[in-house]
């Protein structure tokens, strides 16, 4: 694992081609990969990745966090850069999912949704390869993110909606990729279709910098 490596983006300059991250949460994805990107982006680096937040805090809709890729390509992008929709599955359904990825393939936008929602991905970090059953995680899914973040309380031993330990969960990355990844039966699909998490793309990607 590489070592936390402090990056500073020259103004007008650009070094770097960028990989944008935009999240229909407002903190707890945000800790994740601010976490995430300084655990595996080394100084100086080809890759920078921004972390993209949507004008107003509400507005957690995917058009928004598309709005929100949007207003920042129009100042900052570059012809080499790529950017990432992260978006839950629970809240919008199949109707406004399939809407959403249309949307963002037409703009050659990423989309890493999380089913049923990003603490499906936090727990993946502390269920062992082994320990994986599939009846588990779907009734998991059927009760929704409170009952996955008592999961991962249970498993664990704490759980911080705020994320504040998020470095714990970078630790184990590796093992919630592992996972995810053997849980995408059909990663050719627009979005998981049971409990699972596509953010591990989005993680291998950072990775490959």
């Amino acid at each position: 694992m590489k070592t936390r490596r402090s990056f500073a983006r020259l103004s007008g300059f650009r070094d770097a081609s960028i990989i944008g991250i935009a999240c229909e949460g407002d903190v707890t994805e945000y800790r994740y990969f601010e976490e995430f990107k300084e655990r595996y982006t080394d100084f100086p680096s080809r890759i920078h990745i921004e972390l993209i937040k949507r004008q107003e805090a509400s507005e957690s809709a995917p058009e928004h966090v598309i709005s929100s890729i949007d207003a920042f390509k129009k100042s900052k992008a570059g012809p080499d850069d790529e950017f990432w929709v992260v978006i839950d599955y629970d809240r919008w359904g199949e109707k406004k999912l399939s809407e959403i990825a249309q949307q963002a393939s037409q703009k050659s936008y990423h989309v890493a949704v999380s089913r049923p929602c990003f603490e499906a991905w936090l727990l993946l970090h502390w269920i062992l390869e082994t320990g994986i059953d599939a009846m588990v995680l779907s009734e998991l899914e059927w009760k929704g993110c409170k009952s996955i973040g008592d999961e991962i309380r249970r498993i664990h031993g704490h759980y911080r909606k705020d994320l504040n330990d998020a470095g714990e969960y970078i630790e184990q990355a590796e093992r919630a990729i592992k996972n995810a990844r053997s849980l995408d039966l059909n990663p050719a699909d627009r979005w998981p279709q049971s409990f699972g998490s596509r953010v591990y793309q989005l993680c291998e990607r950072i990775k490959k910098q």
